[in-house]
């Protein structure tokens, strides 16, 4: 199975996203880097993305392929 992006994260009850593992990802605005135990809410923005909401995106969709 291929390794996906939300696998490297831990979503929290806040809504906000932790990173549990160093990844390296390529998104559209670029390749962004995160390190362990950064923390992105839902308003957070890095690197010119708001990475909270782009993995809730990326969650849902993998929530709505797996069934």
């Amino acid at each position: 199975m291929n390794k996906r992006i939300t696998d490297a994260f831990r979503r929290e009850a806040d809504g906000s996203w932790t990173c549990v593992e160093a990844a390296s990802f390529d998104h559209p605005s670029g390749r962004i880097h995160f390190s362990v135990n950064a923390v992105f809410g839902p308003e957070d923005t890095f690197m010119g993305v708001k990475v909270a909401k782009w993995l809730d995106a990326l969650a849902d969709a993998r929530r709505m392929s797996d069934g």
